[in-house]
């Protein structure tokens, strides 16, 4: 239906005592209500000045009486519309057939125009005001455009740098190219990027001129490149984004934070040297005991001839390390330790205290014995067995958690399956010796001692 300027609909409803049909109700209509009213109200006038539109008849014949809806549009005022509206009632008659005609409804077609227009006018001020953009964002956008835009190429490698890499008096070193632009969005400038694995020459070159700041992801990459700038560079503070970040994700409320967090050389070496004595007290333990009548070029050939333990060849630099005269100088006559060994089984002392608890003693062989013996416990089991400062444990792969062991130290892991890179990389960092049936890893922690059963087998 056409409602061009209608303002009203006027609804009604017809039932008449005998079968009729549309063109009968729609001249019953015009004709019946013809001379009623004045001139001015007559149907045929207002159809044909449009003021009234056409009249639509819904029919429905059923069991011998015809009952229709008839709707009439209008686009007359509201009172000449409930004029009409119950002219139409007068209706008594369709063709043979007496009729009722009732009015149902007079609806103002403006107010659904206007309902519309409100949900129409919120959508589309709900549209304007989510794709408005403040003035401090564009600021913001100008700002970090520029920022990034003065990244340069610094050095004969091109490294990624900021533009005041030669006029600041101290450098940051981040990682890669997306680091540098991260930290230029966060305005800090005198940054230069590593863009590799191993420290360019023109960094060591400047970390000897100015004051210098490392700032690492907090994943193994981040490590291995903190430690080979520990050995290349002369570095002055160290940085690290949080376990699992890296720097380029940071905000730059977190960048700031953990600039700010820093910690000198000095201090990272200190923390550093402690945990390395207790990583060097339990690995000659295990140096010496594994066979205590060995020379050195025994030793290494020894531990390290499994061709199945992949990766454990990293391991002969730390076994090369030892100096051969200290390790045998420490090491005691093979008939004394039997017999001392002897004495204790006789004593029941040996074999009915075993505990972690020997470890704080200068037992070598009860020690030795005591791994051993850890070993054959969870044999079969496919589980692990953690010893540390004060507590022992023996858990299934799957109940591990490293967060658990976060903030302690432990001296042995031993595991009935096989250590793998996951393993190794969850527990590294707080772990001095590790102990298992096989060994498939690519990279060793250079913290780390690892042997397989093989090794205690020899002895």
């Amino acid at each position: 239906m056409e409602l061009g300027t209608t303002k009203y609909i006027i609804y009604a409803e017809l039932m008449a005592n005998g079968y009729v049909e549309k063109h009968d109700i729609i001249g019953a209509i015009f004709g019946q209500t013809e001379g009623l009213l004045s001139s001015d109200l007559d149907l045929r006038d207002l159809q044909k000045s449009g003021r009234i539109g056409r009249i639509d008849v819904e029919l429905d014949n059923t069991n011998g009486k015809s009952y229709a809806k008839i709707i009439l549009p209008s686009s007359l005022d509201k009172v000449e519309t409930a004029i009409l509206a119950a002219t139409l009632e007068t209706i008594d008659r369709v063709g043979p057939c007496l009729a009722t005609v009732r009015v149902v409804n007079v609806e103002d077609i403006r107010i659904k125009k206007r309902q519309y227009i409100t949900n129409r006018a919120k959508e589309l001020l709900k549209t304007l005001i989510d794709n408005m953009v403040d003035t401090y964002e564009i600021t913001e956008e100008i700002k970090e455009y520029i920022r990034t835009e003065e990244i340069i190429e610094y050095g004969e490698e091109k490294l990624p740098a900021g533009p005041n890499i030669d006029n600041s008096d101290a450098i940051i070193v981040v990682e890669g190219r997306a680091d540098v632009i991260n930290l230029l969005r966060c305005g800090i400038k005198n940054v230069i990027a590593v863009e590799g694995t191993s420290i360019p020459k023109t960094i060591m070159e400047l970390s000897r001129k100015k004051t210098t700041t490392i700032f690492t992801d907090g994943d193994r990459g981040g490590e291995l490149i903190l430690k080979e700038a520990l050995q290349t560079c002369d570095i002055d503070y160290i940085a690290r984004a949080p376990h699992g970040k890296e720097v380029e994700d940071l905000s730059k409320k977190e960048v700031v934070k953990y600039l700010r967090s820093k910690i000198p050389i000095e201090q990272y070496i200190q923390l550093n040297a402690n945990k390395g004595h207790v990583i060097n007290n339990y690995s000659t333990v295990i140096n010496k005991a594994i066979n205590d009548t060995q020379t050195m070029d025994d030793l290494a050939s020894g531990i390290y001839n499994k061709e199945k333990m992949t990766g454990i060849s990293e391991c002969i630099s730390d076994v090369s390390q030892l100096n051969e005269s200290e390790v045998l100088s420490e090491l005691k006559n093979e008939e004394e330790i039997k017999e001392t060994h002897n004495d204790d089984k006789k004593d029941g002392d040996s074999d009915n205290r075993m505990s972690y608890e020997i470890f704080k003693t200068d037992d070598y062989v009860g020690q030795l014995n005591y791994i051993k013996s850890s070993m054959e416990e969870i044999l079969g089991t496919n589980k692990v067995k953690i010893i540390g400062d004060g507590f022992e444990e023996i858990k299934s792969i799957n109940e591990l958690n490293e967060n658990e062991y976060a903030n302690q130290n432990i001296n042995f892991f031993i595991s009935d399956v096989p250590i793998t890179q996951k393993i190794v990389d969850l527990f590294y960092e707080n772990t001095s010796v590790m102990i298992g049936k096989e060994i498939n890893i690519a990279k060793k922690p250079a913290n780390l001692r690892i042997f397989s059963y093989d090794n205690f087998n020899q002895t």
